[in-house]
């Protein structure tokens, strides 16, 4: 395998840190830019990763960029909070469209650069009811954090058009995993409730659907993508829709724990139903997801459980 530079933008983060664990297996140069507004670094200080410090829309990371000049750039450093996306619209825009410029075209002046890989989102479709959702339904976004994945697609493709720049977006149906610094998904939060004895909440019926990815699936997929050689956009998920009740049932059985939910008002930006066809991702790649939701659940118990354990010993004094 011929060695090749990758940058991961994001890299400290949830997902990122999974990709880095999957590629420090392989002989490529790792190198990482992160603020470290959600991520955690210290698993990373011993490994051979190279670490920039600094926000993707400073003229530090296009100076980094420059520098390291990358073969392959796996983008997802972004504002994901669709809360935070309807509160402060400017920003989520600054961070995902400014700052993916920022990116992209820092990457279109590193010579022989090959491929950009860009984490978008199924939030781009909105609540287009034509399930399961495949790369030709109608893009609605119901929210600005949706609006900005949907113009980052567009100016990729803009570009891909103009100048030849190769990438491949990927829309993510909805990731889970452990999530200890990042901010939580449904299934964390309710996770992180239960094991506490307490009620989480949800909101609306609890009937919507979700199309629920692990992430480590999610890391194998961003990897894989760098080897697609037609540029465009690719789903990413299990074609599975799960209701939020049932999630929340099957979490409840998976901890033994017997609680009611909360039930509030839905929130606004929410999707009612979501559910991804993989099959042009899997086509080109050969990829298949290795967990459905159940298996995925019971893997994030497994993790847990070791974490605990290994917190446990830790602690343990011998006087």
């Amino acid at each position: 395998m011929r060695k090749k530079r990758f940058l991961i933008t994001g890299g400290c983060g949830f997902i990122g840190s999974q990709v880095l664990k999957n590629l420090i297996k392989t002989p490529h140069e790792i190198f990482v830019i992160d603020n470290l507004s959600t991520g955690d670094w210290s698993w990373i200080l011993e490994r051979r990763i190279d670490l920039k410090i600094c926000d993707i829309r400073s003229k530090d990371a296009l100076n980094y960029i420059a520098n390291v000049a990358p073969h392959y750039v796996i983008h997802l450093a972004a504002q994901t909070d669709i809360p935070t996306s309807i509160e402060q619209q400017q920003l989520d825009a600054d961070i995902n469209i400014l700052g993916t410029l920022n990116v992209l075209l820092a990457c279109k002046k590193v010579a022989n650069f090959e491929r950009f890989v860009f984490a978008s989102s199924a939030a781009v479709y909105g609540n287009n009811t034509d399930l399961p959702l495949n790369e030709e339904s109608q893009k609605q976004p119901q929210s600005p954090y949706g609006m900005s994945k949907s113009m980052c697609e567009q100016y990729l493709s803009l570009n891909e058009n103009m100048d030849g720049f190769p990438y491949c977006a990927l829309r993510f149906a909805n990731v889970y995993g452990n999530k200890p610094l990042a901010k939580k998904d449904v299934i964390s939060n309710f996770w992180d409730k239960l094991a506490h004895q307490k009620a989480p909440t949800i909101f609306g019926s609890g009937k919507q659907t979700r199309d629920f990815i692990f992430v480590e699936d999610i890391a194998e997929a961003l990897i894989l993508a760098i080897d697609i050689k037609k540029s465009g956009v690719y789903n990413v998920s299990t074609n599975e829709q799960t209701s939020i009740n049932e999630v929340f049932q099957n979490i409840s059985n998976l901890l033994q724990i017997e609680l009611d939910p909360v039930r509030k008002a839905p929130r606004l930006g929410d999707v009612y139903n979501s559910c991804l066809s993989n099959q042009k991702f899997k086509e080109a790649t050969g990829w298949e997801p290795t967990y459905i939701l159940q298996t995925g659940l019971e893997k994030l118990r497994e993790i847990k459980m070791k974490e605990t354990l290994h917190a446990t010993k830790n602690s343990d004094v011998v006087i």
